[in-house]
């Protein structure tokens, strides 16, 4: 039966004799105005089985073709739009057409073989979309995971940063509801990835709230401007890139009104806000601050303010082995080899591949142990 497809005319004998012409070859529901239409495609949203295709007639009472399928957009983001449309009301569904990013348009009557290739052109259209929208979220971020431990092993202070970010970006975006942007968590992750070149001991001072000398500071004001250059050359993460570039300057630019409470409005606010908390300002100095630029709504900032309060490590505390710490434990003190080298700052969060690495320090140099650890719950 391929993907479900929602039909919307007022005139329900169009939509019974769609129905027939479809019958036994698509999954069709139908619906005779945009009112209901809407209300449909919003519980579709929330099942296992989003509407793939929604074919919407021009002129109807209350809400037209236009709006319908305008409004639908922002519902389902990934369904294909198209249009049924009378001879008298074409120039109308042309300007739709171009306007709307629809993806075709059928004028009535349509013979039965041309809408059955329209449709299947449709769901063809919608399995790629979907295919790619996966391919972003699971392979590209499974890669970009492993990026992010790679620049943790190779800078501590640095992994330790770009967690930072991940908590406040996430615990906020739930916040706001816009946890379902794929850019946001894929930003939060790459966000600190030009602090690769910068030194330990510039990025330990930060953490520690100490003064930067002038050469120091404008060397980790330039990390982001790094970051940009490596990440825009990723084919779709041009604009992720353009969000990274600006995250220590843009918050400083009064801006003529606050930005809708978006994904980057997110992730500029959570960045900005961690820019200032490590010059060593007070948290609640930081969101007038911020709110003083007019760049940020009242209501993301108390959203920032709020998910602040999980940088603090939080658990219980625990004594354990290094072949016996895991992922999730968060360090309550510096591991130390038994020749005086920090190995891991306290603070920092277990993964695999830490967990890994102190277990094999732990087998050949040797590490002072217990270890102090911080677990859930």
């Amino acid at each position: 039966m391929g993907q479900r497809i929602l039909l919307v005319d007022d005139e329900q004998r169009i939509l019974d004799a769609m129905r027939r012409t479809l019958h036994g070859r698509y999954d069709v529901e139908t619906t005779t105005s945009g009112e209901d239409g809407l209300r449909m495609l919003q519980e579709s949203s929330a099942g296992d089985r989003p509407f793939a295709v929604v074919v919407s007639d021009m002129k109807m009472p209350g809400m037209d073709g236009s709006e319908f399928l305008t409004r639908a957009r922002e519902v389902l983001p990934d369904a294909v739009l198209m249009i049924l449309s009378g001879q008298a009301d074409l120039g109308s569904t042309i300007t739709t057409v171009n306007n709307a990013n629809l993806f075709r348009f059928l004028t009535k009557p349509v013979r039965s073989p041309d809408l059955w290739a329209a449709l299947d052109a449709a769901q063809r259209q919608y399995e790629l979309v979907v295919a790619e929208r996966q391919l972003l979220q699971q392979t590209l971020a499974g890669a970009v995971e492993v990026l992010v431990d790679v620049l943790a092993m190779a800078s501590p202070a640095a992994g330790r940063r770009t967690a930072r970010v991940r908590t406040m970006v996430t615990e906020c975006s739930e916040r706001c509801g816009v946890q379902d942007d794929w850019r946001l968590p894929l930003a939060a992750a790459l966000s600190q990835l030009g602090c690769i070149a910068v030194p330990t001991e510039v990025l330990e001072t930060i953490e520690a709230g100490g003064q930067l000398a002038d050469a120091e500071r404008k060397m980790f004001e330039a990390h982001p401007v790094l970051a940009h250059r490596l990440i825009s050359r990723i084919p779709r993460l041009e604009e992720i890139a353009r969000w990274i570039a600006e995250q220590t300057t843009i918050h400083r630019i009064e801006g003529d009104g606050p930005q809708p409470e978006g994904a980057e409005a997110v992730f500029a606010a959570c960045v900005a806000f961690m820019v200032e908390l490590d010059a060593g300002e007070e948290a609640r100095r930081v969101v007038q601050y911020l709110e003083n630029t007019h760049r940020y709504s009242r209501r993301l900032l108390e959203g920032v303010h709020l998910s602040s309060h999980r940088l603090r490590a939080e658990g219980t505390l625990r004594e354990v082995r290094a072949v016996s710490i895991h992922p999730g434990m968060v360090l309550a003190e510096d591991v130390v080899t038994t020749t005086g080298m920090v190995l891991v700052r306290k603070g920092e969060e277990v993964n695999e591949m830490l967990a890994t690495r102190i277990a094999n320090f732990a087998r050949s140099v040797g590490v002072v142990e217990p270890l102090r650890v911080l677990t859930p719950g």
